[in-house]
């Protein structure tokens, strides 16, 4: 049984953690941008850095989409670029790499000096500049982050010092789990995770008309005007040449939008009151609120790989007000909830796999589509993944429909619909990524998240009931690439090996 594998292992794991926190006792803290050993820089550029990333901490709008990669402070990374490391097979590969790094880099700093305040970056711009402040500082690190790219690519051992400093840092803390007696405390946290599991194949395995309504029904769509599911489409956005270094679709922002329009979701909500409505995120009053008038999905892609091929991703993330209502177990009642669906798609662009979470990272499942799934990977010492349902034979030329309860926000089933016979309200669509940079009522933007990766004015009681699990601020909702998914063992929503590690998949040809 799996809580009999799991104790086998926690005498083992409580040495492996005294080796682990004393060996982090002698490791020093650096600046998430300190620096290594690299050839000489352009002196201009390396202040200007320094500069901007002391104003960045000073006032909190550090981004934490994407981590700095330490020593180069023009490159972050994220958790496909890492696991790209060992599918670096050439020359051209190898410099992809770095420029995505590079990018993913001047994309979180856009956001971060659009929500410095404009008096923070008086100092860092010419003054005679024409064009706003927050523009021309932009223009600088553009400019300043290909100079110090061309002055590190003289040093011979460049790529090598950057695959070691290209990491992501754990979502958990092995110093919060010694410190919490991790294997006594986990046990009787995996009683209850036994518990939910088995809730959810039970809520899964019973007809959708059979499972109970607390308050009405209310089924959400995207507009009437958004592209509906055409061959024609999907191939275009899933070309068989004309791909990037990785052999993954180089799409524009505009092809983006198309295909979060084609495979976006029906949202069938059971509503008691407000907490249930799901909505546009904004600023009120200096705090994050949903206006419950304004339905919207955000969406954003990501990359992971599918038998050990990189493949593309797209995300649907949904608020809510607030946990809350009888559903809702006390411990995990707080302000702002959410959902996350995940479609995961194969080199030709067929959906694979969708999982689903909700926004703090707890109640994470798969929904694999069945014909592509030679057997379910389990583990000693582990939970099997949890695989409540297959994913409906007839999307995408159907949307994926998730029948999610009132106040706890659970999906209980998985259906689909066809678009042609929608009825209900329609939700507009938005990137995610204007949650990173929301204007403010004042003319300022900020995020919605801390620099921690956390929604701000989030809270629950979970960290005072939970700190053993190793999660900091556990159950609070986070932002994209801060997701861990596993309150027992350990494991990331963006770990791009996710699906490979936890099922066998069929093999097919091209």
């Amino acid at each position: 049984m799996i809580l009999t594998r799991y104790k086998k292992g926690c005498v083992l794991f409580l040495w492996i953690c005294l080796g682990i926190v004393v060996g982090l006792t002698g490791c020093a803290g650096q600046g998430i941008h300190g620096r290594g050993t690299v050839a000489a820089r352009d002196q201009a550029s390396a202040t200007f850095f320094s500069r901007l990333d002391n104003l960045v901490a000073q006032y909190g709008v550090r981004d934490a989409y994407r981590f700095p990669v330490k020593g180069f402070p023009y490159l972050r990374t994220d958790r496909f670029l890492e696991g790209m490391q060992k599918h670096l097979q050439s020359p051209e590969q190898r410099h992809y790499w770095i420029e995505q790094m590079r990018l993913m880099d001047l994309e979180s700093r856009r956001r971060e000096i659009d929500n410095l305040p404009k008096v923070a970056l008086m100092g860092l711009a010419d003054p005679g500049e024409p064009v706003p402040v927050s523009d021309a500082v932009y223009a600088m690190a553009e400019r300043f982050s290909l100079q110090m790219l061309a002055d590190d690519q003289n040093d011979e051992g460049y790529f090598q010092r950057v695959e070691k400093a290209a990491t992501v840092p754990d979502e958990y803390s092995t110093a919060m789990r010694f410190l919490g007696l991790y294997p006594l405390a986990a046990f009787p946290v995996s009683i209850g995770t036994a518990h939910a599991y088995e809730k959810y194949r039970r809520w899964h395995a019973t007809p959708p008309g059979d499972l109970p309504v607390v308050g009405r029904l209310l089924r959400y769509g995207p507009r009437r005007d958004y592209r509906q599911y055409n061959r024609q489409d999907l191939k275009r956005l899933f070309p068989s040449t004309a791909r990037d270094p990785f052999g993954l679709p180089q799409w524009t922002g505009e092809e983006v939008r198309l295909l979060a329009e084609i495979f976006a979701p029906v949202i069938t909500q059971d509503v008691v009151a407000g907490y249930d409505s799901f909505g546009a995120v904004a600023w009120k009053n200096g705090q994050v609120s949903i206006d419950h008038d304004r339905p919207t999905v955000y969406y954003y892609v990501t990359y992971a790989f599918f038998q050990t091929m990189p493949v593309a991703q797209i995300n649907y993330a949904i608020w809510y007000s607030e946990r809350a209502g009888k559903n809702a177990p006390a411990i995990e009642r707080g302000p702002l909830d959410g959902l996350t669906l995940r479609l995961t798609f194969d080199r030709q662009g067929a959906v694979v796999m969708a999982d689903v979470m909700n926004n703090c990272g707890c109640y994470h499942f798969f929904i694999p589509r069945k014909e592509r799934v030679e057997r379910v990977i389990i583990r000693d010492n582990d939970f099997e993944p949890l695989v409540p349902a297959w994913l409906p034979a007839a999307v995408p030329q159907s949307r994926v429909d998730l029948r999610v309860n009132s106040g706890w926000h659970q999906v209980q089933h998985v259906g689909a619909v066809d678009p042609g016979g929608f009825e209900g309200f329609f939700y507009s669509l938005r990137p995610y990524a204007v949650l990173e940079s929301l204007p403010v009522s004042d003319g300022r933007n900020a995020s919605v998240f801390s620099a921690e990766g956390i929604m701000k004015d989030s809270k629950r009681i979970e960290p005072y009931l939970f700190f053993s699990m190793g999660i900091p601020k556990v159950g609070y909702m986070r932002q994209r690439g801060h997701h861990a998914i596993k309150m027992v063992g350990r494991e990331h929503f963006t770990n791009p090996h996710l699906f490979d590690r936890n099922f066998i998949f069929v093999l097919r040809s091209g």
